[in-house]
């Protein structure tokens, strides 16, 4: 009888053992099937992070200062630049938002001053900034970033 109940202690200790081994694969699994879901989600969202903030940024800008006249094309040397004229304290500023150095760059002056494009703020990296003037008040974008993912957006200046 005595041999009997120590190979029954035995077999329910291996059985605690095997079960405690299934528990930790299947949760060794888990984790690893989480984390390889978590790391594709954070791929996918930093994928499209300056797409989103450079269309949302300029999109924004222009309709910031949605007056007549105060939105418009132009140059900056040689790279097309939106430029949006503000007046504070009856002073004439202009922001010209232009793609610089491998940046999409802001430009804060005062109207009538040299525009210098290497004096921009860097808003975000990106391959390439295309602007074109569709009429008085539409304007279309085209965005591609570092990933070489584009974007191409209209946007209507609607007090023109």
């Amino acid at each position: 009888m005595n041999f009997q109940n120590k190979t029954r202690h035995m077999v329910d200790i291996l059985f605690v053992l095997a079960l405690f081994a299934v528990f930790a694969l299947s949760a060794l699994l888990l984790v690893m099937f989480g984390s390889k879901i978590y790391q594709n989600t954070v791929t996918g969202m930093n994928e499209n992070y300056t797409l989103r903030n450079s269309y949302s940024y300029i999109t924004e800008k222009i309709r910031q200062s949605d007056t007549e006249n105060s939105v418009q094309t132009g140059l900056i040397q040689d790279a097309s630049a939106i430029v949006i004229t503000t007046e504070t304290n009856q002073t004439l500023y202009e922001t010209y938002l232009y793609y610089y150095d491998g940046y999409i760059k802001e430009l804060f002056i005062k109207k009538g001053d040299p525009a210098d494009p290497t004096a921009g703020q860097n808003i975000l990296k990106v391959n390439s900034f295309a602007i074109e003037q569709i009429n008085s008040s539409l304007y279309s974008f085209k965005i591609t970033d570092e990933q070489s993912q584009t974007i191409e957006f209209l946007v209507d200046h609607k007090s023109n």
